[in-house]
């Protein structure tokens, strides 16, 4: 009788799905290989950017892009995440923080298992407000938002908070900070300031629109990463109109 073998894809586990590790059997990295449309709609990543990978994320020498790379591979590839620990991602508009994050999101899921939650601010914020009266949606939501063990908050700062805004968006972070949850944050604003300034004279911060407890606490939580660069997106749309200069 003729028998017919199929090639084995994988050698860890010899395409059987789980691998037998020191902490027992557990699944194979391959099985964790593509990410699907539905494992986007659980993280909630944007479709503008499914397809934002670390690897397609072109890094320019001169803006230090290797060096930040660099740390993010540390970062996921450490258990520094189960500590609580995270990353700050600041920079102007347009440099390609969302898609660092983004990537290092995916890279949580593809190496390890890890499911995070991707979350713009200003729509996390809507979202609540938009059903904060006791309804149990708004009750999912925050517990979500808390409970994920890699939580995305895109844009934070970006505009001025009212007291119901900050107030949410302490109880989110308080709440991680003392689970050991890790926020990764992206930001047009540094987290404090380097300078210092007369007391009359308002910066533009996070520590001065979030509050000194939250500042710190993200400063315990959080690596900061300056993103330096051109603007990504102007780049892109004078590429496909054609325009060069």
């Amino acid at each position: 009788m003729e028998r017919y073998m199929e090639e084995v894809k994988c050698s860890l586990c010899e395409d059987t799905g789980w691998v037998m590790g020191k902490d027992g059997v557990k699944k194979c990295l391959c099985r964790y290989s593509e990410i699907t449309e539905d494992i986007f709609s659980r993280m909630r990543i944007p479709r503008r950017y499914r397809d934002k990978e670390l690897e397609n994320f072109i890094p320019e020498k001169k803006y230090g892009h290797n060096f930040i790379l660099t740390r993010i591979e540390d970062y996921i590839n450490s258990e520094d995440f189960l500590e609580g620990k995270g990353l700050f991602l600041v920079g102007p508009p347009g440099v390609g923080k969302t898609h660092l994050a983004v990537g290092i999101l995916k890279e949580f899921f593809k190496r390890k298992g890890v499911v995070g939650l991707f979350y713009d601010t200003r729509s996390l914020l809507f979202n609540l407000k938009a059903s904060f009266d006791g309804s149990a949606s708004s009750r999912e939501i925050l517990e979500e938002v808390i409970e994920t063990p890699i939580l995305v908050l895109d844009d934070l700062g970006s505009e001025r908070l009212s007291d119901w805004a900050r107030d949410i968006l302490h109880y989110i972070i308080i709440n991680r900070y003392n689970d050991l949850k890790p926020i990764i944050i992206t930001s047009n604003i540094e987290l404090k300031s380097k300078k210092k300034v007369e007391e009359d004279i308002l910066e533009n911060t996070l520590e001065e629109r979030m509050g000194q407890a939250i500042a710190s606490r993200l400063s315990e939580m959080c690596e900061i990463l300056p993103v330096k660069g051109k603007d990504r997106r102007g780049t892109a749309l004078k590429e496909r109109t054609g325009d060069k200069k």
